[in-house]
């Protein structure tokens, strides 16, 4: 049982707008197509180093969908460039290639248009770490250098989520092996995930300023409460008393905000088998 999903987080109010799961060879970038056509024009679309592709950048390009992403400098001639360099910046024009283009057609979307422009942008983290970013905001009056740190930064918060839906929703645990389940125990997942969030962030609204300046409700609380009571109230009318008496909960439920925080990437992690419901 092998799956690829992909999801389009929002990283201000932390809920997964559109999920997609497809099979375990699905590429991540052919799997993106699928989303792009649910993002805004003032969206910001944020991608890792495992998306980058200049023909996903002229297909980005031709949707008018604005997109940051951030490179493996090593293998972007032009971003080496730009490391071994005394510059920060650099804005480029590349022509659509034949290859471009038949790289497009195996994702299943077509493009248009005879060249990309993106902007490539050299960035140091508080660690020392020098990244490269490219990005499709090319007017650099408008769209400062030195703001693309921060702004690749909010990123975290993807990994956050995800996190939460493997770890503590379990979502790689699938209670059937038909492709329909799958995709039923997926969904049903990320909606929980959305509507523990909307919960949290109901209460935390509610907090006094100085309070919820430092605190957040603790989402591992909801998302437990949460599961006695997600059926019932998918059956019957949930009545309003219980809500508020759970967001007054929530609300006494904390922790702690710790911006900043960092920790080192595990090397290795132990992945938990999925229990077989039947054979």
């Amino acid at each position: 049982m092998l799956a690829r999903a992909l999801g389009l987080f929002a990283t201000t109010s932390r809920l997964m707008l559109k999920a997609v799961i497809g099979r375990f060879d699905d590429a991540e970038r052919a799997l993106l197509g699928q989303l792009v056509p649910h993002l805004a024009e003032d969206d910001l679309l944020i991608m890792d180093r495992g998306f980058p592709a200049l023909w996903l950048f002229a297909f980005l390009q031709q949707r008018g969908v604005p997109w940051l992403a951030r490179l493996d400098g090593t293998q972007w001639p032009d971003g080496e460039a730009l490391l071994r360099s005394g510059r920060t910046e650099t804005v480029l024009t590349r022509p659509i290639s034949a290859a471009m283009r038949r790289q497009a057609q195996a994702a299943g979307v077509e493009l248009f248009g005879q060249t990309v422009h993106l902007r490539f942008i050299k960035v140091l983290l508080p660690n020392g770490t020098v990244q490269v970013l490219a990005t499709s905001l090319t007017d650099t009056t408008a769209f400062p250098a030195q703001d693309f740190a921060e702004l690749y930064h909010a990123r975290w918060g993807i990994e956050e989520a995800f996190k939460l839906l493997k770890h503590r929703l379990m979502v790689e645990q699938f209670t059937g092996e038909l492709p329909e389940s799958i995709r039923q125990d997926f969904h049903a997942k990320v909606f929980t995930a959305n509507l523990a969030q909307a919960l949290a962030t109901s209460a935390h609204d509610n907090l006094p300023e100085e309070k919820a300046a430092r605190y957040f409700p603790n989402m591992a609380y909801i998302l437990d409460s949460l599961k006695n009571r997600l059926f019932c109230w998918l059956i019957q009318h949930m009545p309003p008393a219980e809500l508020l008496s759970l967001l007054e909960l929530y609300a006494k439920t904390l922790e702690l905000k710790r911006p900043g925080r960092t920790a080192p990437r595990p090397k290795s992690r132990l992945n938990p088998k999925p229990r077989r419901q039947y054979k």
